[in-house]
């Protein structure tokens, strides 16, 4: 087998996830020996950088459980970026494979990032190095290279697979109940781990739609995940999972002039699906009524109702709607706890997150990155189809966004990077 072969890469992602799992199992420190050991094993990845993509994409999930992978300077992220700039200098002898794509307004969001610093009451400047770093990172990935487009969504439902595994033996070996919701370490919030679930239950969903072939193998594995989300007690994720994945299928069926089968179909599914979940829940003695809109009425609905209702008054009254109060989620943290008292990490929405932390122009600004890497993997997917893997995932970021934070992700960052992508097409694969 040889090295740089598609086989060979395949297998070789393979073992690269399985490591990084398995040392995530025992290992949670991250040094420069292991960054050493982490680059060396990851050179063979210039030879097709599509799958250390596809890698850092998914460990980004949940960047801070898996060792290597939180957004800092030695992290798969860094690794990532040498290996760009190594295949630019020694396979492309410096000639860049630059679009221009979205690039002045990420280049206007870090000077606004640098600006709100300035002007910040807390100077957190862990927060602004953080958002340049994401925003570098993103820059390069979705600017200065050409991904193939066969080759990465050929990979990413493979390396699903893998991490669906890996959880089912991680939770396994270390899995905890935490208020009776399950998840894959004591130190992951239930609903992150839920929502990673989600997104591997997406890629594989609409692997088994969009391609027959392995259709049995993806569905099992997309269901075991989504059991594994539906006991992390998420709401958002499992919301997220559902309406992303139905609003692609509407999309696709529309377009190819299938709409009333298949909403026919969907309402069958969604109905067996609905019914096998309340019959996990049951079985695994789970409280149901969190998933009961009644009940989280009754209750008193959601604190991050509460949190919006404080925090969106309090960015106007103090004028931080013009450029915000400073980056990082430790502002927004500082802010919340003067608030409500409450020690919440952040605001728990992507936009509000923005629009505190960085102002109107921070978040019309993020909004219109996400429609611009949205128009441009759509148009992709009119001429390969399997784009629509990543429409799917970022629709589940940006449903499940509005109750959770991103804006500080690597996740968020590199979906818009890939989807913003000027991609290698098939045909230009075989004409090179």
């Amino acid at each position: 087998m040889k090295i740089g072969s598609k086989h060979f890469m395949d297998w070789w992602s393979y073992i690269y996830v399985i490591m990084i799992l398995l040392i995530s199992l025992f290992i949670s420190d991250f040094n420069i020996v292991m960054f050493i050991l982490y680059f060396v094993l990851a050179l063979p990845f210039i030879n097709s950088i599509e799958h250390f993509v596809v890698i850092s994409l998914l460990l980004s999930t949940i960047s801070y459980y898996f060792t290597g992978a939180y957004e800092e300077i030695f992290s798969i992220y860094t690794i990532l970026l040498i290996l760009i700039m190594a295949r630019v200098l020694f396979l492309y002898k410096g000639k860049l494979e630059f679009n221009a794509n979205n690039l002045i307004l990420i280049i206007i969001l870090g000077v606004l990032a640098c600006w709100s610093y300035i002007e910040s009451p807390f100077h957190y400047f862990n927060g602004l190095f953080r958002l340049l770093y994401l925003l570098l990172l993103s820059v390069v990935v979705g600017n200065f290279i050409r991904l193939k487009i066969s080759v990465i969504c050929e990979i990413l439902p493979k390396t699903a697979s893998i991490m669906v595994v890996g959880y089912l033996l991680s939770v396994l070996i270390k899995g905890s109940l935490i208020d009776g919701r399950l998840t894959i370490a004591n130190s992951v919030n239930t609903n992150t781990f839920g929502m990673s679930c989600a997104q591997l239950g997406c890629i594989l969903l609409m692997t088994a739609f969009l391609n027959k072939a392995q259709m049995i193998k993806n569905l099992v594995l997309c269901a075991i995940v989504v059991i594994l989300a539906l006991l992390s007690g998420s709401r958002g994720a499992l919301l997220a999972f559902a309406l992303a994945s139905a609003i692609v299928v509407i999309i696709y069926a529309k377009k190819n002039g299938r709409l009333t089968g298949t909403m026919f179909k969907l309402a069958i599914a969604g109905t067996v699906a609905l019914g096998g979940m309340y019959l996990v829940l049951i079985l695994t003695g789970l409280d149901t009524s969190r998933f009961s809109v009644a009940e989280i009425i009754a209750s008193g609905g959601s604190r991050r109702s509460l949190i919006y209702e404080s925090l969106i008054p309090y960015i106007i009254k103090n004028g931080y709607w013009k450029i915000g109060y400073g980056p990082g989620h430790e502002c927004s943290r500082q802010v919340i706890m003067s608030l409500i008292g409450w020690d919440y990490a952040h605001s728990h929405n992507t936009f509000l997150e923005a629009f505190g932390e960085l102002g109107i122009m921070g978040l019309l600004i993020l909004i219109w990155s996400i429609k611009k890497s949205l128009k441009n993997i759509y148009g992709v997917c009119k001429i390969y189809k399997e784009a629509y893997l990543f429409v799917t995932i970022l629709i589940c970021l940006l449903i499940n966004g509005l109750a959770e934070s991103y804006f500080f992700d690597a996740v968020l960052w590199l979906l818009l990077a890939i989807c913003r992508n000027n991609f290698i097409e098939e045909t230009e694969i075989v004409a090179n």
